[in-house]
């Protein structure tokens, strides 16, 4: 039989992380932070290596690695899903005490040296990059499968892990994509192919939500139609998204373009998601925009720079931050804000207090300076109830275990798993450590 161990993300958004196991050797399948908690410790989104373990732990930012320590022996292998902090944020603070491989796909293992670089630290596991819809073996008995999926974030993949017992098939974070903008459509084939799939871990972040989620080629046209459709000449625009979302600053840098403006990326995080994305053969942004790389240059750019009307700032902050570049330029810190410039807000709030409270506070300033505020020009990277639905119809597991949400989003999930046919006993809702056997 497979033993699954959940150790992180499981009744909770954030710092996923899954041991998938086989008699004496396991998987982990990734290993991230709990962004909330994290931010909230720290004040910013960078990796800072000095904060103790024991304080991380202690303030539930990472997965607690000491609640199986006597499992760690048996990692053969660290398999990151995708390149979001949530799932690869918490590498650089365990991979010394794990002493696995971390295995990851391009951008994913760019991102990560990134993390890793930033602090000037080394990390002693060999850091191993594999193309999209791979196969490799970790170990005697075990063997990974990367199956290409789509996400909000480039080379994101399911993770298989194959066992002489049957494989088990790890989803959390997609989107079911037949139109996106970089990167090919969801690889419904291999899908296909898997047999004997003794269980599928799901996200169910949206599984409350009864839709379809839109494709990123919705969200380009929802940018053009406020951006091409306002009038802003002699206005200031800036556009705030999420960093690790490539496809959506490749769609500002085109439409910066068509206005005749120059796109300015400003903040660490951009810099480091571009660096990535240029490393991992996706693009080259500097040479298609402006870098300001950190936010202790941005008074040194605006005296070089008094005119920001032919401009268009990518700016980071999308949540409200308080110490964020958006933030930091609202307050007027660096340039006089005018009436009815322009504020468009590429994402959507992530649903917790303390981010509702900051983007309040945020649009209440901006709001008394007259701006223009658009708000959610956004759409998901996360699958709704009708892509899970065709999900679990086409992986047709023998369990399913929902993930990646509360209490609420994961009993949604399993209703679905209901309806579908699947018997009680085969859907299984998770706490942290409360493991399993399929």
């Amino acid at each position: 039989m497979i033993e699954i161990i959940p150790v992180g993300g499981y009744s909770e958004i954030g710092r996923n992380c899954t041991l998938v196991k086989w008699k004496d050797e396991s998987v982990m399948v990734d290993l991230g932070l709990h962004m909330e908690n994290y931010i909230r410790l720290t004040e910013d989104e960078d990796v800072p290596f000095e904060i103790p373990q024991s304080t991380l732990i202690r303030e539930d930012a990472v997965p607690d690695l000491t609640a199986v320590s006597d499992e760690l022996k048996t990692v053969k292998a660290v398999c990151i899903s995708h390149a979001h902090l949530d799932h690869v944020g918490a590498v650089p603070f365990f991979a010394n005490k794990i002493k696995a491989p971390i295995h990851g796909t391009k951008f994913t293992i760019e991102v990560l040296r990134k993390l890793v670089d930033d602090k000037k630290k080394k990390i002693s596991s060999e850091l191993v990059s594999h193309p999209e819809n791979s196969k490799f073996r970790v170990s005697k008995n075990l063997e990974v499968e990367f199956i290409h999926i789509t996400h909000s974030t480039p080379h994101t993949v399911l993770v298989v892990v194959h066992t002489p017992d049957g494989c088990v098939v790890y989803a959390n974070d997609f989107k079911l994509d037949n139109a996106p903008l970089l990167g090919p459509k969801p690889n419904y084939e291999a899908m296909k192919k898997l047999k004997n799939v003794k269980a599928l871990i799901l996200d169910s972040l949206y599984a409350l939500d009864p839709r379809k989620t839109p494709s990123e080629s919705i969200a380009r046209e929802m940018l053009r139609d406020v951006l091409l459709g306002t009038s802003s000449d002699d206005k200031t625009i800036l556009v705030t998204t999420f960093s690790s979302h490539i496809a959506r600053l490749k769609s500002i840098i085109e439409i910066s373009k068509t206005l005749k403006r120059t796109p300015v990326f400003i903040g660490r995080s951009l810099a480091k998601y571009v660096d990535a994305a240029k490393a991992a053969g996706l693009g080259d942004f500097e040479k298609e925009a402006e870098m300001v790389r950190y936010g202790s240059k941005l008074e040194q750019y605006f005296k070089k720079t008094r005119k920001t009307t032919d401009k268009l700032f990518v700016v980071t902050g999308h949540q409200g931050e308080p110490k964020a570049v958006l933030s930091r330029i609202a307050k007027g810190k660096f340039f006089p804000f005018n009436p009815e410039d322009l504020v468009v807000f590429s994402c959507k709030v992530i649903p917790n207090e303390e981010n509702f409270v900051n983007r309040s506070n945020l649009e209440s300033e901006l709001k008394n300076k007259k701006s223009r505020i658009f708000t959610d020009i956004h759409v998901s990277g996360h699958a709704c109830r009708e892509d899970h639905r065709e999900f679990i119809r086409l992986i047709n597991p023998e369990n399913v275990i929902p993930t990646h949400g509360d209490l609420a989003m994961l009993n949604a999930q399993k209703e679905l798993a209901l309806e579908m046919g699947y018997e009680e006993d085969k859907i299984h809702i998770l706490k942290n450590f409360s493991k399993i056997w399929v």
